[in-house]
C-alpha cells in the first residue's frame, strides 16, 4: 500500500499521539474488526487475576471517552459522582454543548474561515464557564478556558480528521479526493473535545466521561469522530414512570407526562440503535439494579470502563493506592462532584445524603402518580418499556393505549408549555440564584456573531496549523497562578506568604506548619549540638485536609549508663530521626514506629554503657536494627489497632556521639553531612543510600521473592519499554504478578505487610563514621525535600544559615515546597532537621577545658 502522508509536519508530540489515535481507530480492534470492551461476571467482580507477562516490544495507546447516556432523571448523577472518585476519571456536571449549540451552527457560518470558528469557541467556553454547576481545576479555581489553545487543538484535530479519512480512504481501495472541507458538526464536536480534554488536563486525570444523556442521538457522528476503538457508552436505564414522577417534581426540562415520555422514548430508540450496531461499545445498567447493589452494578462499570492507572498528581507517591470499588462508591457523597453541586439546586440534593435517600425510590410511580399520568406515560413508551422488561401498570395492551392525534398532541404541548412557565416562576420565588444562574448560561446561546466574550481572541489571534504545531505544548502548560521567583522570595521566613510559592492560601499552609525552634544540647567531649527542625503538612488538592504523614525525633538525649563524679549522668549521644508515612494509615505508622524506635532505643542505651571504638558500632547498629525490626513486627501485626497491610514509614535516625555518627535507614528519606568552606562550596556527604527501585540489589531481592519492578505506565500497558505521556518521569515501583498492588516506590519499610511477601524489607542498612574533627553540619529529611532540592544545594542553604539552623529548616521546606507546586501542582509532606555540631575552642582555655573533662569522666 502507498504510504500516506499529512499535510504538514509530524513536529509535535500532540500531532504525533493525536495521528497514533486516529491510526488505531482507523485500524482492526479484533479478528471482528471492533475493540474488545472489557466485560464481568454476574457479580461484576474481575475474573481472576492474569499472571503477569511483560511485552518488551512496544505498544500503542489509544484513550479511550465515555459518553452516559439515557435519560436525565434516571439516577445519572448520582452515577456520575459515583464514577467521579475513579483517580483517573474526571466526569463534570454537562452543560449540553453539542445539544444547545448544533440547531445554532448556522449562524456562525462556514467554520473553516479561522474568524467563525473563533467566535463559535468564544461562545462555547463563554457556555461552559457559566455552567450551572460551576467547573473547577484541580485546586477548585474556576475553569477559565485559554481560547488560544482550545483553537489549536481544533485545527491540529482537524488536520488528523482529514489524514484519517484519507487513510481510510486507501486501505479500502478508494479513490483519495482530498476535501479541504470539513462539515460544521465535525469543528463543534472537536471544540467539544478539546473543551474536555482541557478540563481533564486541568484536573491531572487521563480520561473523560460526559453526562450529556442525549448524546446517543448524535451516535453516528461521534463514531466517525473517535472511531470504534475509543468511543464508549454507558446506557443508564430507569422506568419512565419513575423518570416522569421525577421530572415532575423537580425544576427541571419538561414538566408534563406526555413531553417526558416522548423524550424518554426518543432516547431509548436512540440507545437501542447502538446496542444493535455497535454492542461492544455500550455497557446498559438499570437504576433499579444500583438502587438494590451498588456496589455491584458500579463495580461492573468500572470494569467496562478498562483498568485504573495513576494519574499525574498521584505519579510521586510512595505508594500508588487504587481505592476498591466499594471506596470509589462510598467516598461519592463527600465527593468534589457530589459537595459542588448538592446545595446548588432541588435537582442535585441527594447526592449528598448516601444510602438514606434510596429508601422508597423503588417503583415510586406506583404510590404516588395519578391513573390519568401513568395511562399517558405507558401509552407514549409501551413498547419501549416491555423491551426493557417493565411491566405496565393500567395498559395491558397496545388496543388500551391513548390515541394522540394531532390536536391532542398541541394540547399537551401547550399544557407543558404552561407547567415549564409556572416551574420557573416558582423557582424565582424558591431558589433565585438557582434560575438566575441558568438564564446567565442561556442568555450566551442568543448573542449574535457580533458579540463576543474575549474580543482580543476573536479580532486579533490568528495562526495555522504550522504554528499551532510549534505552540501547543508550551501554550497549555501554564499553572494558572502568579508566584514570585526564587530571588524574589524570603524563604527564610516561610510560610510567609505561601501562597506565592503555591497554589494555597497564606493561613491553610500556616495551619499546617510546624517548626521546633532552635535548641541546644551539650554532649559529653565538649561537643554542643544545636539543632531545629520543621514539618510541613503536604498539599493535596482532593485531601486538602489530609493529615501529616512525616513524624521526626529531633534532640532526644541518651545518658550515660555510668555517673560522674558529681553523681549525675551526662548525655553520651543525642538521636535524632524522620518518619515518613505512606498508605492510608501512613500517618499512625509513622508516630507509633516514632515512638517504639525512640523508646527502645533510649531505654537500651541508657541501661548499657556506651562502648568504644569498633564495639561502639556494632552496639549502636545492633540495638537500631532491633529497633526498627520490632516496630516494624508491630505494625504488621496492627500493633496499636493499626492497619500496617498496606501501610508503613520510611525511618532515617541519625546517632551522634563524641566519637561517631551511626546511622540507620530504610526506606527513601535522607541524611546528609556537611563540613563548610568558607571560600566555596561545602563538602556534601551522603550518610544514607536510598532504598528505591533504581537500585540494582535491590532488585535481585524484590525479583527473588516474586515481584516485578516497573513503572504504573509499563504495568497497564504490559510493556517494559512503554514511556507513558511523560517520559521524563518514569517513577518504578514495586507490583506483583497477579494484580496491581502493591505500588511502593521504596524497596524497604517499616511495616507494610503486603509488601513484604514481594520482598520489601524491614532491615535498616546501618553505617557508623567518624565524627569530623572540625565543626560541621547534617541534614535529615524526607523525600519531600530531596525530590527537588539536590543536595549540594541543601549544602549551601544549611552553610548559609551555619549559626540559624532554623532558619535553614524554613528555607528548605519553602523552596521544596515551591518547586513540587511547580512541577507536580501539589506537594508532598516535607520534613527536616539541621543540626550543627561544634568542639570545644582550640584555643589556652579549650586546651585546659578538654584536659579537665577527661580527667573528671565527662
Amino acid at each position: 500500500m502507498t504510504e500516506v502522508t499529512p499535510r504538514t509536519k509530524l513536529s509535535s508530540n500532540t500531532f504525533g499521539l493525536a495521528v497514533n489515535e486516529m491510526l488505531a481507530s482507523a485500524s482492526t480492534g479484533g479478528e471482528d474488526g471492533q475493540s474488545t470492551a472489557s466485560t464481568s461476571d454476574e457479580d461484576g467482580q474481575s475474573a481472576a487475576p492474569q499472571k503477569k507477562t511483560l511485552n518488551k516490544t512496544g505498544s500503542t495507546q489509544t484513550t479511550q471517552v465515555f459518553f452516559m447516556i439515557g435519560c436525565q432523571r434516571s439516577g445519572s448523577n448520582w452515577l456520575r459522582t459515583m464514577l467521579s472518585e475513579r483517580e483517573d476519571l474526571i466526569a463534570p456536571h454537562p452543560p449540553h454543548i453539542m445539544r444547545d449549540f448544533m440547531p445554532r451552527l448556522e449562524k456562525y457560518g462556514d467554520l473553516t474561515e479561522q474568524r467563525n470558528l473563533k467566535v463559535l469557541i468564544d461562545h462555547v467556553c463563554a457556555f461552559v464557564e457559566r455552567n450551572q454547576v460551576q467547573w473547577p481545576d484541580l485546586h477548585s479555581r474556576p475553569m477559565k478556558f485559554n481560547h488560544a489553545a482550545i483553537l489549536m487543538e481544533v485545527i491540529i484535530t482537524i488536520e488528523c480528521f482529514h489524514f484519517k479519512e484519507k487513510l481510510i480512504a486507501k486501505e479500502e481501495g478508494r479513490e483519495v479526493v482530498f476535501n479541504e472541507k470539513v462539515d460544521n458538526p465535525y469543528y463543534l464536536v472537536a471544540i467539544f473535545d478539546a473543551i474536555m480534554g482541557a478540563m481533564t488536563k486541568a484536573n491531572g486525570k487521563k480520561i473523560w466521561m460526559c453526562k450529556s444523556m442525549g448524546m446517543s442521538q448524535f451516535h453516528d457522528l461521534l463514531l466517525s469522530f473517535y472511531g470504534k476503538e475509543r468511543l464508549r457508552y454507558i446506557y443508564l436505564v430507569r422506568d419512565p414512570r419513575d423518570v416522569c414522577l421525577s421530572f415532575m417534581k423537580t425544576p427541571v426540562g419538561d414538566c408534563h407526562p406526555y413531553a417526558i415520555a416522548k423524550k424518554w422514548a426518543k432516547l431509548q430508540n436512540f440507545a437501542f440503535r447502538i446496542m444493535h450496531e455497535t454492542p461492544d461499545l455500550i455497557h446498559q445498567i438499570f437504576y433499579e439494579e444500583v438502587l438494590s447493589n451498588k456496589e455491584r452494578q458500579v463495580a461492573k462499570v468500572i470494569k467496562f470502563m478498562g483498568a485504573r492507572s495513576v494519574c499525574r498528581s498521584m505519579r510521586r507517591g510512595s505508594v500508588v493506592a487504587i481505592k476498591s470499588n466499594n471506596d470509589v462508591v462510598s467516598g461519592a457523597k463527600k465527593g468534589r462532584e457530589a459537595v459542588l453541586a448538592c446545595h446548588l439546586s432541588y435537582q442535585f440534593k441527594n447526592l449528598g445524603r448516601g444510602d438514606s435517600f434510596t429508601k422508597g425510590q423503588f417503583k415510586k410511580w406506583a404510590k404516588e402518580m395519578s391513573d390519568k399520568d401513568l395511562v399517558v406515560v405507558e401509552s407514549v413508551a409501551l413498547k419501549e418499556m416491555q423491551l426493557l422488561g417493565y411491566e405496565p401498570g393500567l395498559i395491558l395492551t397496545k388496543d388500551d393505549c391513548i390515541d394522540f392525534t394531532e390536536e391532542l398532541q398541541e394540547k399537551c404541548s401547550a399544557a407543558n408549555k404552561t407547567l415549564i412557565e409556572k416551574m420557573n416562576a416558582d423557582l424565582a420565588i424558591s431558589n433565585p440564584k438557582d434560575l438566575q444562574r441558568r438564564k446567565i448560561q442561556a442568555a450566551v446561546l442568543e448573542k449574535t456573531t457580533m458579540e463576543h466574550f474575549n474580543g482580543e481572541f476573536v479580532k486579533k489571534f490568528s495562526i495555522d496549523v504550522d504554528g499551532a504545531l510549534e505552540s501547543i505544548d508550551s501554550i497549555q502548560n501554564d499553572k494558572g497562578f502568579q508566584r514570585l521567583s526564587n530571588s524574589e522570595f524570603d524563604f527564610q521566613n516561610w510560610p510567609a506568604n505561601a501562597s506565592k510559592a503555591g497554589f494555597q492560601p497564606d493561613k491553610e499552609v500556616q495551619e499546617r506548619f510546624e517548626v521546633q525552634e532552635k535548641q541546644k544540647l551539650k554532649l559529653k567531649g565538649g561537643l554542643t549540638i544545636t539543632f531545629a527542625a520543621a514539618s510541613q503538612g503536604g498539599y493535596y488538592p482532593s485531601e486538602r485536609d489530609k493529615a501529616n504523614q512525616d513524624a521526626y525525633i529531633a534532640g532526644a538525649p541518651v545518658s550515660d549508663a555510668k555517673r560522674t563524679l558529681f553523681l549525675k549522668k551526662k548525655k553520651s549521644g543525642i538521636l535524632f530521626a524522620v518518619f515518613d508515612g505512606h498508605g492510608p494509615s501512613g500517618a499512625e505508622c509513622a508516630r507509633h514506629a516514632r515512638a517504639y524506635v525512640e523508646e527502645n532505643f533510649v531505654n537500651v542505651m541508657k541501661h548499657d554503657r556506651l562502648k568504644k571504638g569498633l564495639d561502639q558500632s556494632i552496639h549502636v547498629s545492633s540495638i537500631l536494627e532491633t529497633s526498627y525490626h520490632d516496630a516494624s513486627s508491630y505494625l504488621e501485626k496492627g500493633g496499636g489497632g493499626v492497619n500496617g497491610s498496606h501501610s508503613g514509614t520510611t525511618a532515617t535516625s541519625l546517632f551522634v556521639t563524641k566519637d561517631f555518627l551511626h546511622t540507620a535507614n530504610v526506606g527513601d528519606s535522607r541524611c546528609l553531612l556537611i563540613e563548610p568552606n568558607l571560600h566555596g562550596k561545602p563538602s556534601v556527604v551522603a550518610l544514607t543510600v536510598d532504598h528505591t527501585p533504581d537500585r540494582e540489589d535491590e532488585i535481585k531481592r524484590i525479583e527473588a521473592h516474586g515481584g516485578i519492578v516497573m513503572s504504573s505506565d509499563q504495568y497497564d500497558n504490559n510493556d517494559l519499554t512503554y514511556n507513558g505521556l511523560d517520559p521524563n518521569f518514569q517513577q518504578k515501583r514495586i507490583w506483583s504478578k497477579s494484580g496491581k498492588w502493591p505500588g511502593t516506590a521504596f524497596t524497604r519499610s517499616i511495616g507494610d505487610a503486603v509488601a513484604k511477601k514481594l520482598g520489601v524489607s524491614a532491615d535498616p542498612e546501618c553505617a557508623n563514621f567518624s565524627m569530623p574533627t572540625s565543626n560541621a553540619m547534617f541534614v535529615l529529611g524526607s523525600d519531600g525535600v530531596f525530590d527537588f532540592v539536590p543536595d549540594e544545594e541543601v549544602g549551601g542553604i544549611v552553610q548559609k544559615y551555619a549559626d540559624d539552623p532554623e532558619k535553614a529548616c524554613r528555607e528548605l521546606v519553602g523552596k521544596a515546597w515551591n518547586r513540587w507546586c511547580d512541577n507536580e501542582e501539589r506537594s508532598d509532606d516535607i520534613t527536616v532537621i539541621v543540626g550543627h555540631v561544634k568542639h570545644l575552642s582550640r584555643g589556652i582555655l579549650g586546651n585546659v577545658q578538654r584536659q579537665f573533662t577527661r580527667r573528671v569522666g565527662l
